[in-house]
């Protein structure tokens, strides 16, 4: 699964450019255009990194802060169009993560906000204590699974593997990337492990209930929805 950039910017050549070098990248851009859609944006999904390029001297920036609230469970980052330090230290306290130069070098520019992306995941898997999907609750630390307040009983890989879809819920999770993150890198792409712990899941998960959380979507991976 793609993590997904949320990219508030002007429509201009120097923002085309970059959204087509992220997403050559890896990412999945969605381009938004003020306070008001970025907001709209955010109520609808959590993004990987939120990249922010305002007009200098803008309070966009500020005001989208407030918002947002002191610690969000996502990271900011702002590329100002004409650095001063001044303003860099002032967007840091309002709370942002991360400001750049508008001429950071491409390889760079990538590097930090996969830096940021993973330094906040790790920071978010530290303080959950359980996710929640309708009447699905995993408990992280003791790893249990109940459906329903049913305890299920997991093996530890299937605990995995249930805990990164409902992480990612109702966002299609291509196999490949449940094999990278839940199994690691040391099997081949033409395994059949992932599709193997999915029947396992449904059975424990979804067998004997009329409302089925675990789904296929043919050709790419599976979904929780």
């Amino acid at each position: 699964m793609k993590d997904i950039v949320l990219l508030m910017q002007k429509n201009d050549f120097a923002a085309t450019q970059r959204q087509l070098f992220l997403e050559q990248a890896g990412f999945e851009v969605r381009r938004c255009h003020g306070l008001e859609d970025t907001a709209t944006e955010l109520d609808e999904e959590m993004p990987g990194v939120l990249l922010l390029s305002p007009e200098p001297g803008s309070r966009v920036v500020y005001e989208l802060m407030d918002r947002v609230g002191e610690n969000p469970p996502f990271p900011v980052m702002v590329i100002l169009k004409e650095w001063d330090t001044d303003e860099m230290v002032s967007l840091l306290e309002a709370g942002v993560n991360e400001v750049v130069d508008i001429a950071v070098p491409n390889i760079e520019f990538e590097a930090r906000i996969r830096s940021l992306i993973r330094l906040f995941r790790r920071f978010a898997d530290g303080y959950l204590t359980e996710l929640k999907y309708e009447d699905l609750v995993i408990e992280l630390k003791g790893r249990k699974a109940y459906r329903d307040g049913d305890l299920i009983k997991l093996t530890p890989k299937e605990f995995d593997l249930l805990r990164y879809l409902v992480k990612r819920a109702e966002q299609v999770c291509q196999r490949e990337a449940i094999l990278q993150e839940v199994w690691g890198y040391d099997f081949s792409t033409g395994t059949n492990v992932v599709d193997v712990y999915i029947r396992h899941l449904r059975k424990k998960i979804d067998k004997g209930r009329s409302r089925k959380l675990i789904h296929t979507v043919r050709g790419t991976g599976y979904v929780i929805q």
